[in-house]
């Protein structure tokens, strides 16, 4: 109990902080600058996966097993991060002179990126305090940098300050968080001083990590493949608006996602020899989930007007067409976040990748078209239909397991059913009919 509090209170602010900038952004510049600085979080956050290689998921897996090795692989990790961030920056800046022609696009992506370099070193840390099970010191570093970007940002928005200056906030916050997470993992785990001892297992580290590192940065293609593929149709007030609607499935991917950090080190061990402890844990997650999730599902269409206006202001207000048929993806969100770590979790790398690979390969193209026909409308059907493909796939591939089979066949009858109502009904022009009481229809 102390571990998943201190985790989703920890974790959970700081994604907070991350919201909070875009509703001051929102709020003090409008649905404009809400677009300039969706665009470089949707960057950013793919960028952040590369310098990440599935190393910290392998830390934690391999510290839990073997706490004695600390210092070799937490040197190891750290001096495989310094050509992958050298990697980051030099993407970073080329991607922005020669490809982003706006200018406020692409100084929010260079401070986005200076963010990126000091998080992916703090997860590292923070690796380390998941796999010894002391989690409190996650929450300890993460409320510090929330507080200084509330303060920061509450400061810059008084102030009317320009859209720069706010989102310097999430730069300072995290060099604060670094700063306390190195202090402690000298202070209390003691890994030495830097050495090369781990450096012949240097090979072996990243080869073990390339699927997990794959497979993230695919899962944070697919969260953020509407607003890449929407760019280019969009003005940035555009997308903006249709990135206020964007939030409640990310906020959806990363209260899973705090989830399942939190339930990891003791699903991997169930998960190592699945038996039938295993196989009731994986069912429970699944049943109680996403009977939870389509609950919330229905109570944010029922209030989406509300809830736009009361976190992003007036200005937004035209997403509520595209939230609620975004909606209708949040019980799939749920399924997928749970099967990748499950997966993850039974060292069954040919699932998760297949599952997501074959998302990017539907989505991607799907997306493009229905964003270049129909708009910020076409993304979230684009989203759905996506979000619900990647869930069938990931049902079969546990159906044919060893675990998880009975929710494996009772979800895919289910979807299968539903899909087939709701995907005509969705297809018609307008999406009118979206708007009278088929999305929760099909979440019931």
């Amino acid at each position: 109990m102390i571990n998943s509090t201190a985790i989703f209170a920890g974790e959970a602010s700081t994604r907070l902080a991350t919201l909070f900038v875009a509703i001051a952004v929102a709020r003090s510049h409008g649905p404009m600058a809400l677009g300039q600085y969706g665009y470089a979080v949707a960057v950013a956050s793919v960028l952040l996966l590369i310098p990440d290689a599935g190393l910290h998921l392998c830390l934690v897996r391999e510290l839990a097993a073997d706490p004695g090795r600390l210092g070799p692989l937490f040197w190891g990790v750290n001096w495989l991060k310094l050509p992958l961030v050298v990697a980051v920056l030099t993407f970073s800046i080329l991607w922005g002179e020669f490809v982003i022609h706006d200018a406020g696009r692409r100084v929010l992506l260079y401070l986005l990126t200076a963010r990126v370099v000091l998080q992916t070193f703090s997860q590292a840390y923070m690796a380390v305090f998941k796999a010894f099970e002391r989690m409190h010191f996650v929450a300890a570093q993460q409320f510090a940098n929330t507080l200084l970007v509330a303060v920061w940002v509450g400061a810059a928005w008084w102030a009317n300050a320009s859209v720069t200056l706010v989102v310097l906030a999430l730069v300072a916050g995290q060099a604060l968080e670094m700063w306390i997470g190195w202090r402690i993992v000298r202070r209390d785990f003691v890994p030495g001083r830097p050495n090369w001892e781990g450096v012949a297992d240097l090979g072996s580290m990243l080869m073990a990590s390339l699927p997990v590192g794959a497979a993230a940065i695919l899962l944070a293609l697919d969260l953020r493949l509407d607003i890449l593929t929407l760019s280019p149709f969009a003005s940035d007030r555009a997308l903006g608006t249709f990135q206020a609607a964007a939030w409640f499935p990310v906020g959806a991917f990363l209260s899973v996602s705090l989830l399942m950090t939190a339930l990891f080190p003791k699903l991997a061990r169930h998960l190592r020899s699945p038996g039938a402890v295993g196989n009731r844990y994986v069912e429970s997650l699944l049943k109680n989930g996403v009977l939870l999730m389509a609950a919330a599902s229905v109570l944010v269409w029922l209030f989406a007007p509300h809830l736009l206006r009361l976190l992003f202001g007036e200005g937004v207000v035209p997403a509520v067409a595209a939230l609620r048929v975004l909606v209708v993806a949040l019980p799939c969100v749920f399924i997928n976040t749970v099967m990748f770590h499950v997966f993850v979790a039974a060292r069954r790398h040919g699932a998760y990748l297949t599952a997501l690979v074959l998302g990017i390969l539907l989505g991607a193209p799907l997306s493009l078209l229905l964003s270049a026909r129909l708009g910020a409308n076409g993304t979230a059907l684009a989203d759905v239909l996506r979000e619900v493909f990647v869930s069938f796939v990931y049902l079969c591939f546990l159906k044919a397991g060893n675990f998880g089979q009975s929710a494996a066949r009772s979800l895919l009858k289910v979807l299968a059913c539903a899909t087939a109502l709701i995907v005509p009904t969705g297809l018609l022009p307008g999406f009118a009919i979206l708007g009278r009481g088929d999305v929760p229809a099909w979440v019931v």
